[in-house]
Order: structure tokens, then C-alpha cells, then sequence
């Protein structure tokens, strides 16, 4: 009988090809080898104690690897580290059941006897995790974020460094979602203190990635190389040179470089991520690194380089295989570009696919981004009145966008205004939004809006 959802299978499969584990290693001393086979073919559905050792091993938030709606069809099976089943032989069936194929392997050495220390058990999951998961997996960010924050105050209290750490990575992919950016840069901040007195270079990998991308997501571009390059230093002693998470670093980096206009070192990065990419030999994994060469191609000016590779990136990435909320940002990234190559017709066909998106999750940031892109595809067909009154109303004291999104919507304001013959007002939104990008540290950014003043000006 297989399992209800066999994606959770092909999820483990797939992530444990990319880190290069063999189905013995990804077992451990939890379960056997004839179990992690028989999850990864649909045929049995993985109890919550084992999800757990499952994403430590793997190196994935939970909510990721449960993927939606497998928590309630979680069995009530024993396993067989737990039940006292023999090593080599699979967990035992529930009644009525068809008996698990038994597979011969080698016997293990057993292991030392456990720690009396509380620490040495692995409580399993809460269900306020498992009900977190099931929210956000149906959009209510505001509902996950209150379980995940009493949970996360639950475990600070227990004590226990490494399950702070885990539970508040998926808090704080919960308030990414939810575009709670200053917030989560607190929370990461915090878990970045805790992760640096942890022994394993692999967690502190983990969160200074996240940290990096928290700080480029709130603006603070110059701060964000830090934790990225101390990342980036720690992948070998992770054991981590090569894997998905090193591609994914990659293209935190490459993003912040873009972001700061320092792209000097962007093309030897972009090609060592897209080389990695294809060496991990995961669909996923090769299209989000397409989506990311396709952006920075974009900011280097190289627009058909940009439209090649989001091309090829869209033969990967679908709605089945991200999260709403990357597939928002996916659809605003194929539109930008589709906009800067003259592809107008097929730029309103990804652009009415991401207002589709966006009134799915009632994320105030991400609808003024849609905006920002929609006053775009304005001027792009000569609305300039149009895409000036969206502009203004995003640039208003109560605008949700801030950093250097609300500068680079400053810009495009002030391009449209000299477009409508309206220097003086051009300049005053081009001033604004130099200030901005000088607050940022991105000075380089600054530079090029002073010097487009100055044009705006002399003519």
C-alpha cells in the first residue's frame, strides 16, 4: 500500500542525492536503511520522531521537508530504533497491512550506551510545529508566526541551543513570508549569537546564509557580505563544498553584489554557482540558480544574457515546485526582465500571473512590489500618468517598502516625472533617493542616481 503523499519520499530522495548520502548514512542509528527506502518509495509514511531526524540529517527546515498537508496522515507505526526491531530489518506494519519487504544488510556495531543526560532523547515534534506547518501551508503567516513564537519562547526556556535554533529558523521563514523583514533580522540576529557557541559548522552555515539574505532584505547591503563571506569560509570544514547549500550562498552573494553595484566579482560567481548547479543534479536547485543568473545578467545591463536564462529557468521552476512566495518573486522576476527585453505582450501574461499570486497572501510589502512592477509595464506602453499616480502612492509616508526598494521606486518616480517634462520634481525624487541608498551604504548606487540629477538638470 503506498503512502498518500509520495512526494515526501521524493523530497528525502532528492535531498539526500544532493548532499551525497547513501541511504545507510541518512539512517544513522534511527532507523534502517529498508526504511529510508521505503519512505523515499511511498510506502510508508514517516512517524513525527523520524521527520525530525530526517531534517537534521538533510539539513532542511521542517515545514520544508514535511511539505503540505502530510501531517495528518502522519502513522502511528513503530519504528524500528524505537520499537526494537533488529537492525537491517524494516519497522513493523500496522494491522492490516501488507508485510515490508525485509532486505539482508550488514549488522552495525551498537552503539555506546546513551547519556543519562535529558539532552541524550530527542523529544519529538510538538504539535503547535506540525500546526504551524499546516498554516502556513494554507497562507495564514499571522497564525503560524503566533504558534512558532510561543514555541520558540517554550524551547529558550527548556534550554536546549540546537532546538532553539531549529524552531526559530522556521519562525523566521515565517516572517520572511509574511515580509516581517525587521523582525526576522532580530530573530536571526539573536540565533547567529546562539549558533556561533554550537560545534556544528554546518548549523552555523545555515544561519548566517538566512542572516545574510535578512540584512539584504532590510537594506543593510554592506553589513549582508559579512555573514555571507564568513559562510562561504566555513563550507569546507561543513563539509558543505558542492552541495545545494553552497549554490544557494552563492546566489545570496551574487544577489547583494548586484544589489550594491560592486559586479565586479558577479560573473566568475555566477558561473562557478551555475557550474555547482549543474554538478548537484537537481531540477530545483539548477532552475532557482538560472532564476538568479537571469537577475544579475539583468542589473549587469546584459539584457538578452538575462532573457536566455530566465528561459531556461522557467523549464524548471513551476508553481508545484516553489513556494507561493517564491513563485510571486519568480513571476516578478520573469516579468521585470521580460519588460527590459521589449517582450511587452508576454511581460503582461507573468505580471497578470503574479496579481493572480499576490491577492492569494495579503502581504501589504509584496503588493506594493507588484505595484512598483505595474507602473513599470505603464510606462513601458507610454502611460507615463498612469505609472507616476502608482509611483506616488508608493512613495507616500505610509509606504510599506523601504531600503533600497523604496529608492530604486523613488528613481523610477523620477523618471517618469522628467518624461512628463517635470525636471524639478525629478530631481527632488532623485535627491530622495540618493539619501536613501547613502543610508544603505550603497554608495556606488548613490553615485549613479547624483550624476542622473545632473542631467535631468542640464537639459
Amino acid at each position: 500500500m503506498r503512502n498518500q503523499h509520495p512526494d515526501f519520499g521524493e523530497r528525502v530522495r532528492a535531498r539526500r542525492r544532493e548532499l551525497g548520502l547513501s541511504q545507510q548514512q541518512l539512517a544513522g542509528d534511527v532507523v534502517t536503511s529498508s526504511y529510508i527506502s521505503l519512505l523515499e518509495s511511498g510506502k510508508r509514511a514517516p512517524t513525527l520522531d523520524v521527520i525530525i531526524h530526517l531534517a537534521e540529517q538533510l539539513m532542511m527546515p521542517v515545514d520544508e521537508l514535511v511539505g503540505q498537508g502530510i501531517a495528518g496522515s502522519l502513522a502511528a507505526e513503530p519504528v524500528s530504533a524505537h520499537s526494537g526491531a533488529a537492525p537491517g530489518q524494516a519497522a513493523v506494519a500496522p494491522a492490516g497491512a501488507a508485510a515490508a519487504p525485509q532486505t539482508a544488510s550488514r549488522p552495525r556495531t551498537p552503539p555506546p550506551p546513551a547519556s543519562p543526560s535529558p539532552t541524550a532523547v530527542r523529544t519529538p515534534t510538538p504539535p503547535s510545529q506540525i500546526l504551524a506547518v499546516n498554516a502556513m501551508q494554507s497562507n495564514d503567516y499571522a497564525r503560524s508566526i503566533e504558534l512558532l513564537r510561543d514555541l520558540y519562547a517554550q524551547v529558550l526556556a527548556e534550554g536546549d541551543p540546537m532546538r532553539s535554533i531549529e524552531v526559530g529558523l522556521q519562525l523566521q521563514r515565517a516572517l520572511q513570508t509574511h515580509g516581517d523583514h525587521d523582525q526576522r533580522l532580530a530573530l536571526l540576529e539573536e540565533l547567529a549569537a546562539t549558533a556561533s557557541d554550537q560545534p556544528s559548522d554546518a548549523v552555523r552555515v545555515a544561519v548566517l546564509t538566512e542572516l545574510g539574505s535578512a540584512l539584504r532584505d532590510t537594506g543593510y547591503l554592506s553589513r549582508a557580505r559579512t555573514p555571507l563571506e564568513s559562510a562561504l569560509a566555513l563550507l569546507r570544514p561543513a563539509r558543505l563544498h558542492g552541495t545545494s547549500e553552497h549554490v544557494r550562498l552563492l546566489g545570496t552573494l551574487v544577489s547583494v553584489l548586484c544589489e550594491l553595484s560592486d559586479t565586479g566579482p558577479v560573473p566568475s560567481l555566477v558561473s562557478e554557482m551555475l557550474e555547482l548547479a549543474e554538478s548537484v543534479d537537481a531540477p530545483g536547485i539548477l532552475g532557482r540558480s538560472q532564476w538568479v543568473a537571469a537577475m544579475a545578467y539583468d542589473q549587469l545591463g546584459s539584457a538578452e544574457d538575462a532573457h536566455t536564462f530566465i528561459v531556461r529557468a522557467r523549464q524548471h521552476l513551476t508553481p508545484a515546485t516553489l513556494t507561493l512566495r517564491d513563485w510571486l518573486r519568480f513571476c516578478r522576476s520573469t516579468t521585470s526582465i521580460l519588460l527590459n527585453t521589449g517582450h511587452l505582450d508576454d511581460a503582461h501574461e507573468w505580471l497578470l500571473g503574479a496579481e493572480q499570486t499576490t491577492s492569494l497572501m495579503n502581504v501589504p510589502a509584496e503588493t506594493a512590489a507588484l505595484a512598483a512592477l505595474r507602473a513599470r509595464h505603464e510606462s513601458a506602453l507610454g502611460r507615463h500618468e498612469s505609472a507616476l499616480k502608482l509611483y506616488v502612492g508608493l512613495t507616500g509616508e505610509d509606504s510599506p517598502l523601504s531600503g533600497l526598494q523604496l529608492a530604486r521606486v523613488c528613481l523610477a518616480k523620477a523618471e517618469e516625472l522628467r518624461a512628463l517634462n517635470r525636471p524639478e520634481e525629478a530631481a527632488e525624487a532623485l535627491r530622495g533617493a540618493a539619501a536613501i541608498c547613502e543610508e544603505n551604504g550603497a554608495y556606488q548606487l548613490a553615485v549613479q542616481m547624483w550624476r542622473r540629477m545632473d542631467e535631468i538638470r542640464s537639459h
